[in-house]
């Protein structure tokens, strides 16, 4: 079937320039109803500023947009969904204090005689709810939701605004594999009921098993579009990047040193218990375990900035301040958060503000920063490390996820960590940019340097770890030595929290064992 045969949407030659920026450079895409076509491509490849255009929040430059067979030039976002666009963003635009109903029909409230129909709004949220397999009422309080319940909100409004094409950018990005098999049936329902679907994601697994169709941008360019079925995954990697990916996580062994980190019998009741490890110089341990396993919140009572109630933390032998960043930070700690953009980086800051936070004090003499020494050691870090910005004067909000994600790495190597925690280090970031990320693990290791990475991905876990230790509800399930007979199945088994004998064979423990 040719390109453009029973769209529903075509857009040709598209074109949109921002200052000293080309995003799109002729790019030409279309989506047929009822089928779900993938949106792939490294951070700054043009992805986002496509969907923007389609949903009316760009206006393009060049090009023709056409719905129907009847071009259109969208003056807001309203216009394209009242055409039947939808987009739900990666980042949420739920209303905590609402319930259900209201989140569902926000903008677009029933209305009979001049006054809200509840009735109506409420019989409807109920259908919708329904529709989506979702377990609650629309009386709930949207902020009581997790963020798996309030994505398929963000679906669901979506529906009441009758969609033919819904627009999904990084659907899965912070939900459990039970919530990510949910949203896939729920595809499959809308694509049956012939509502077109536009998926955007890094996770190419997920492109792979849902897609009809795939397109590959690259610098703001068509790279290709093709039937998922006649592509591999490796083949897409290399239209998105340029090249083959050689190997992903190029895990290299270093020397293992002395114990560096010590934790014995950590609890925060209600949140993890009785939780005990240990890590050494020249040695990465991978935490893994389900969204709301525990794992980030026990990296957080490790580096002070969360309370917990009993047991130790023992940096190079020396027992760690409770409850003090401040003293994790002095021991020789440093901890890469969750969220970048929240906890990481201040957004509107510049690179070379965001690099240098932690190390002003030291870069300072009598109140004055020494402004030389200061660029040095930013320009050094952007070299070290690829980080690709126009200059250190860039705001962090205008870097792409994987190079926000190296200036929040470069900001604690300038410390000289001894340890360095990095939480899901790639989540929302590129294939190419992943491993990138993987290549500077690689390299603190070999350096000496002790890394613990947490991550919800198993592959990265395994990929990336000497040891791995399993969370689940808040427990220690198990901990294993990475080797080739080290099976992702047994890993997952004890992520669940099932007991699974052959465990024991298979975790020597550098420094624990199957609770």
């Amino acid at each position: 079937m040719s390109s453009g045969e029973n769209a529903f949407i075509r857009l040709n030659n598209i074109v949109k320039v921002f200052p000293g920026a080309r995003a799109l450079d002729g790019v030409s895409f279309d989506v047929r109803q009822g089928e779900c076509h993938a949106l792939c491509g490294e951070n700054g490849a043009g992805k986002s500023t496509l969907i923007k255009v389609m949903a009316g929040a760009h206006k393009r430059d060049e090009g023709s947009y056409f719905i129907d067979e009847k071009e259109v030039h969208f003056k807001s976002p309203q216009e394209a969904i009242s055409l039947g666009i939808s987009c739900v963003y990666q980042e949420l635009s739920i209303v905590p204090g609402l319930d259900v109903a209201k989140n569902l029909f926000i903008g677009n409230l029933p209305v009979k005689s001049g006054r809200v129909d509840y009735r109506k709004l409420y019989i409807e949220s109920e259908e919708i709810l329904k529709e989506l397999d979702m377990p609650f009422s629309p009386r709930t309080l949207a902020g009581t939701l997790s963020v798996g319940q309030q994505q398929m909100i963000e679906i669901g409004r979506a529906l009441t605004r009758s969609a033919r094409i819904i627009i999904m950018d990084e659907p899965t990005s912070s939900l459990s594999e039970a919530e990510t098999e949910t949203l896939f049936r729920i595809i499959r329902k809308l694509m049956a009921k012939n509502i077109a679907i536009v998926y955007i994601s890094h996770k190419l697994d997920e492109v792979m098993h849902l897609a009809d169709r795939i397109t590959v941008l690259r610098d703001g360019l068509n790279i290709v579009t093709t039937d998922a079925r006649a592509i591999t995954q490796e083949q897409l990697i290399t239209h998105m990047i340029g090249r083959p990916l050689e190997k992903m996580y190029c895990k290299k062994s270093a020397p293992v040193g002395g114990e560096v980190l010590k934790v014995c019998h950590l609890t925060r009741r209600g949140v993890f218990e009785d939780i005990s490890f240990s890590i050494h110089a020249g040695e990465v341990v991978g935490f893994f375990g389900l969204v709301g396993a525990g794992r980030s919140e026990i990296m957080r009572a490790v580096f002070g900035i969360d309370r917990y109630h009993e047991g130790t933390v023992t940096m190079s032998g020396k027992s760690l301040k409770a409850y003090s960043p401040k003293a994790a930070i002095g021991s020789g700690i440093g901890f890469c958060t969750e969220d970048r953009k929240k906890e990481g980086l201040a957004l509107g800051l510049t690179v070379l503000v965001n690099m240098t936070l932690i190390k002003l004090r030291q870069l300072t003499r009598l109140g004055v920063i020494n402004r030389r020494s200061q660029k040095e050691e930013a320009e050094h870090y952007v070299r070290a490390i690829s980080i690709r910005t126009p200059s250190l004067q860039q705001l962090a909000h205008n870097l792409s996820g994987g190079n926000q994600q190296k200036v929040v790495l470069a900001k604690w190597l300038m410390q000289s960590p001894k340890l360095l925690i990095v939480d899901e280090p790639t989540r929302g970031i590129d294939v190419g940019s992943k491993a990138e990320i993987y290549g500077i693990i690689n390299g603190l290791v070999q350096n000496g340097m002790a890394v613990i990475v947490v991550s919800s991905e198993i592959e990265e876990v395994m990929g990336m770890s000497d040891r791995v230790i399993t969370i689940c509800e808040g427990r220690k399930t198990a901990e294993f030595d990475v080797s080739d007979q080290l099976s992702r199945e047994v890993v997952l088994t004890a992520a669940l929290g099932s007991h699974n004998p052959d465990c024991a064979a298979e975790a020597p423990s550098a420094g624990g064992e199957i609770q």
